[in-house]
């Protein structure tokens, strides 16, 4: 992914930032998969069950350590309970998971909320990543095009950013305005019980540093070749311990290939996909 020079203009009564560049996955001629002997999206309960409960556990499981004073644990938590959630979040966005609409809403509300998120913002935000090709816009792109002297700050306003683009331009602009409410009182409470307790100011920030972390990854991970320069926006990545740490989201080119397939059964196309973009570009 060659560097490239933020986008100036405005289209479609966006802000700048929001402007489409060029990195996004182009027109692949991959096989759909009904025409694969695999089956990868069927006896989907357990695992959508683990995506929904992880993030539940990971917040119980921090408020118990938290209030034990056991701090040395917390970093792993945030791990956890952050790139969890964000998991599941993404899931339930692409709609793989084999819930009803109605269910759908409830736990983009409840997950988003869970790590002081708008969970409808994100869907506003990243089902228009997901319009590749297009010229319309992609608020989620621009951190790719910080330089890394520009990222610390771009990393602090990304989630900002999301949620303030879902509520003005997202589909579902009156959920997307009643979470964010919600999480200006979830701040507001917070700040009001440091008298009597830091453990809900000392949460919320943690969760604004998930976010930073969370944007750096997106900015600088493995699907951006870490950075550096690549001269194509194919780029597959192998690493399992990656995938590990990352909750299966290496497998990017993957996921925009075949969104709708659970992140932890990617690696099953990785091999269909390598063999239908053979003699192509791919990093």
């Amino acid at each position: 992914m060659a560097r490239q020079s933020t986008p100036k203009q405005t289209k479609h009564g966006q802000p700048e930032w929001a402007v489409r560049g060029h990195r996004s996955v182009p027109a692949v001629n991959t096989p759909r998969l009904s025409e694969l002997d695999l089956e990868i999206t069927k006896n989907l309960r357990s695992s959508v069950l683990l995506l929904i409960i992880r993030p539940l556990l990971g917040f119980v499981a921090f408020w118990i350590v938290a209030s034990q004073g056991w701090w040395i644990a917390t970093p792993a938590l945030l791990w956890f309970l952050y790139g969890s959630a964000c998991s599941a979040i993404h899931h339930l966005i692409h709609g793989g998971m084999g819930l009803s609409p109605k269910a759908r809403h409830f736990w983009l509300t409840t997950l988003g909320l869970l790590i002081a998120e708008s969970g409808h913002a994100w869907q506003a935000t990243h089902v228009m990543h997901h319009r590749d090709g297009s010229d319309l816009p992609d608020p989620e792109s621009y951190l790719e095009y910080l330089t890394w002297a520009q990222l610390p700050l771009g990393a602090l306003k990304w989630r900002f950013r999301m949620m303030s683009w879902g509520q003005r331009f997202g589909a579902q602009q009156a959920r997307t305005r009643r979470e964010l409410a919600f999480v200006v009182a979830l701040h507001l409470v917070a700040l009001a019980l440091i008298p009597i307790t830091v453990l809900p100011m000392v949460y919320l920030a943690l969760m604004q540093a998930g976010s930073f972390l969370f944007a750096v990854m997106l900015a600088k991970g493995p699907q951006t070749n870490f950075g550096r320069e690549a001269n194509t926006p194919l780029i597959m990545v192998t690493a399992k311990l990656t995938g590990l740490f990352l909750f299966n989201h290496h497998h990017h080119l993957e996921h925009h290939l075949y969104p709708k397939v659970p992140m932890a059964r990617l690696g099953q196309l990785s091999t269909v996909v390598e063999e239908a973009l053979d003699g192509a570009d791919v990093h």
